[in-house]
């Protein structure tokens, strides 16, 4: 057979299957056009892999009837064989006549080569050749071109199923994609539809246990109706969390600024958790000089006051809470950090515990504890405010959670 013929079916299938003015079925029936033309045989056909059910199935035929057709690996045809033993497996009448093929695949002159096409040990597929016009078996040399025509085949037909894996998986995290919005947004929905059927119970709740505070009960009454009180406070401090996250998510919340000392918010803030303070025997101090600021006052009086309230729940009993304020002149910014003796963060968690509804397992002595909403209520005010919000470790132990705002009094925004 002559070599030139052979290496320029080698050009024309290279050539065909590198071009992208046709589909890659379109592609892989013309290569087998060609081949089936070359070794004189009236069929010939590429099956390929299909893992997501275990198939071999017809890519290209000369017979278009066929392509689409799937065998299970598990099957036993002349094409799972030759995938099996990992080698081109040849079949005759007598070795046919333990194989039975669909009526439609049936073989007229009892001559197949089965050819498994193979990429770094990868198996890809299987070229099958069969029922030779002359009817008779391939010689040797033919046999040797069937094999290097399936090499020639392996990287092509490698990338393209590559090209296809990559587009359902794009396809299916697109999906999934599309799937998680819609969820986020009926829970988005769901939440805010909750949340502001909770807040008129709160405010029942608590206008009558402030009304039961006025009342002559003894001691032990007294501790009840302040813890509950607590209780209700902390619960309307989370719905009105829930409510300002969704707004400042969706940028409805407006930052009106005003002249106000940061140290006196800290030490209101400070006032306003005095009994929590006193009933955990926690110790509250303010380290830092007057700082006069350009801030929406309440919602840095809320971030600070989720900043203390983060600080008293991960603080031990009888241990310090520090309030400090600084200014950086190199930087223009104030900082203000919040630091307890608590177990700290892990360096792994330090940035996502400002994520919504972030837990972390913060020891046996507290188990698990949730962020909820306070601290990414702190982020959004805080970025909204041009600043930044980290946490870091207390040199004395603990953690310390920092918050910088750019600009002074004198500046405005600097």
């Amino acid at each position: 057979m002559n070599a030139g013929r052979f290496e320029a079916l080698v050009y024309k299938i290279n050539k065909t299957m590198s071009s992208d003015a046709r589909s890659f079925s379109e592609r892989l029936n013309e290569v087998v056009g060609l081949v089936a033309r070359y070794f004189e045989v009236e069929k010939c056909s590429i099956m390929l892999i299909n893992r997501e059910d275990m198939t071999l199935e017809v890519g290209a035929a000369t017979n278009n009837a066929i392509v689409g057709m799937k065998r299970h690996l598990s099957d036993v045809t002349v094409a799972t064989r030759s995938l099996l033993e990992d080698e081109p497996f040849e079949a005759d009448k007598k070795r046919l006549s333990y194989f039975v093929p669909a009526d439609i695949t049936k073989y007229t002159s009892g001559h197949s080569l089965s050819i498994p096409i193979k990429y770094n040990d990868k198996k890809i597929g299987v070229i099958n050749i069969t029922d030779t016009l002359n009817s008779k078996r391939l010689s040797k040399t033919k046999m040797m071109r069937a094999i290097e025509i399936a090499e020639q085949l392996a990287a092509h037909l490698y990338a393209a199923q590559a090209d296809e894996l990559l587009e359902k998986k794009i396809k299916n995290y697109e999906d999934a994609m599309a799937q998680l919005i819609k969820t986020d947004q009926m829970k988005t929905s769901l939440t805010s539809f909750i949340v502001h059927d909770l807040k008129g119970p709160i405010s029942t709740i608590m206008a009558n246990m402030d009304m039961l505070s006025y009342e002559q009960l003894s001691a032990e009454q007294i501790e009840f109706v302040t813890l509950a009180l607590h209780d209700v406070y902390k619960m309307q401090r989370m719905v009105m969390n829930i409510l300002d996250v969704m707004k400042l998510e969706e940028g409805k919340i407006s930052i009106f600024r005003e002249e106000t000392d940061l140290s006196e918010l800290v030490r209101q803030e400070i006032e306003s958790i005095k009994s929590l303070l006193a009933m955990r025997d926690i110790e509250a101090v303010l380290d830092g000089e007057p700082r006069t600021m350009f801030v929406d006052v309440n919602l840095i009086s809320r971030t600070i006051a989720n900043l203390l309230l983060n600080a008293v729940e991960h603080c031990p009993d009888g241990k310090r809470i520090t309030v400090d304020i600084r200014y950086d002149a190199a930087s223009k910014e104030t900082t203000v950090g919040v630091s307890d003796e608590g177990a700290g963060i892990p360096d792994e968690f330090k940035e996502r515990i400002f994520d919504k509804f972030f837990q972390i397992e913060t020891g046996k002595v507290y188990g698990k504890t949730t962020t909820g909403l306070g601290l990414t209520f702190c982020k959004l005010v805080v970025h909204a405010h041009g600043g930044r919000l980290w946490a870091e470790d207390n040199k004395g132990g603990g953690a310390r959670l920092v918050f910088s705002l750019p600009g002074t009094i004198k500046g405005v925004i600097d």
